[in-house]
């Protein structure tokens, strides 16, 4: 066993995986600030695959030709391994950060002087996460942009892609969801099936306002 041998081939393998790293996030810092973003996770997967197109190529190059310490199999390992943490940055990064309410929580507790009566948090959700936060409007975005809904009209309807992620997040939230959830001292499982007995109190018809004037 080659000690320094080795030592070179790890040490090479955290280059390519550092140069990844550096590539992506330039791209994604003036992707994010000068290009249009529809929905956070697929730009950053974009951002990936630009990062990875301008890596690879020179990285290869040389390490197949001047370097001479990773064959394929090694630097296709340096290249999924940068790949995955960067996918794993952009689901637990950004994505999170854009989409948590948990984060708003606390941001919204530091906004507010550090303490929120209890009972004003469902006002405040309702009242000032959404506008704030343009909720409707980006959760919209994100859908037609993924396919899952269109526009008809004053109508926002389901695709076939779309009815099949909500049957199938259905099914998981009813088999792997927790059972015993603890909400506020509760242990309960209504998370597993929250459509389940709700009074539906919006109009959702698509000619409401015609229905409103008459």
């Amino acid at each position: 066993m080659d000690f320094k041998a080795d030592l070179r081939k790890w040490t090479d393998i955290a280059v390519i995986c550092l140069a990844m790293l550096v590539v992506f996030f330039v791209v994604n810092i003036i992707h994010f600030r000068f290009f249009e973003v529809s929905v956070i996770l697929y730009s950053c997967i974009v951002d990936i695959i630009i990062a990875a197109v301008i890596v690879v190529p020179i990285a290869y190059w040389y390490y197949q030709n001047k370097r001479q310490t990773l064959n394929s199999i090694e630097f296709s390992m340096a290249f999924l391994l940068a790949s995955s943490a960067l996918t794993l940055y952009a689901v637990m990064g950004p994505t999170v950060i854009d989409r948590s309410l948990s984060i708003y929580i606390v941001e919204k507790l530091n906004q507010r002087g550090g303490d929120v009566a209890f009972d004003a948090f469902e006002d405040i959700f309702v009242k000032e996460y959404m506008p704030e936060y343009s909720l409707v409007d980006v959760r919209l975005t994100e859908q037609f942009a993924s396919g899952t809904v269109r526009r008809d009209g004053e109508c926002v309807v389901l695709t076939e892609r779309g009815k099949s992620l909500a049957n199938f997040m259905n099914g998981y939230r009813r088999l792997l969801l927790p059972r015993k959830r603890n909400l506020m001292g509760e242990i309960t499982d209504r998370l597993t099936r929250p459509f389940d007995n709700t009074e539906q109190v919006v109009d959702v018809s698509c000619n409401r306002a015609t229905k409103s004037a008459e």
